[in-house]
């Protein structure tokens, strides 16, 4: 099952993260269209987010399984959510490396936003460390991806946990959610001082709100691996 790339998850299927805070679903029918995609159910939500399986259908019986990403209605007037989800859909859909969350396409319905992406057969990483079955360790080839002019974007995840990490069962490791990362050119800027991601797994220049690089990434998945093998959290703060 696909994780929705949004705080607060709620169980929608089984395996998925879920969260007693998280906000009611917004509910679909069956076989409902947004853009050329057809819904068949909802993975899970999050509080600027819902995530769907669907599928994509055409001439001859193709057919097409995603995972249908859609900004709720809730947020979707607001211009600072949009902006972010903009970025997310700019920023993933131009990484192509085989332990990246493939992104296939980006558009509006009925006035939401939506991105479609791989649906993954899997696991988060989070379920597998409490089994204690696997560790991964994702490369890190996304820090060298250039914009058109061929200049570093200079991306930064900035939200590298085992909920981003997402193990499928043919053992191929994920990185999820580029929601809050950071990168040269980005429509929603974060306010100086504002701090983004989850703080057991933040460096300690990103816990104070000073310049972050790729290293800032390097070591939240340092703190992953070490969690995966001392099998509890290295911070706790």
């Amino acid at each position: 099952h696909h994780p929705a790339a949004a705080d607060g998850l709620r169980r929608a299927r089984p395996g998925v993260a879920v969260s007693a805070s998280a906000p009611q679903p917004e509910r679909v029918e069956t076989g409902e269209w947004i853009g050329r995609y057809r819904l068949c159910f909802e993975i899970a939500t999050g509080g600027m987010a819902t995530v769907y399986l669907a599928r994509s259908e055409g001439p001859g019986g193709f057919e097409k399984l995603v995972a249908l990403k859609r900004v709720r209605q809730a947020y979707s007037e607001e211009q600072e959510f949009v902006d972010m989800f903009l970025d997310e859909a700019r920023i993933a859909s131009k990484i192509s490396h085989a332990n990246v969350c493939q992104v296939f396409d980006f558009g509006e319905a009925d006035g939401a936003h939506y991105i479609t992406m791989e649906y993954l057969s899997g696991a988060p990483l989070s379920r597998v460390r409490a089994r204690l079955t696997e560790s991964l360790t994702p490369q890190q080839d996304r820090h060298e991806l250039r914009g058109e002019d061929q200049e570093p974007l200079h991306v930064v995840h900035r939200d590298v946990s085992p909920q981003n990490i997402f193990l499928t069962y043919d053992g191929v490791g994920k990185v999820l959610d580029f929601g809050v990362a950071s990168a040269r050119n980005r429509l929603h800027k974060t306010t100086s001082g504002t701090v983004k991601g989850k703080h057991g797994y933040m460096a300690p220049e990103q816990l104070t709100a000073l310049p972050i690089d790729r290293r800032t990434d390097v070591w939240a998945l340092g703190v992953v691996l070490w969690e995966m093998l001392a099998r509890r959290p290295l911070f706790r703060g």
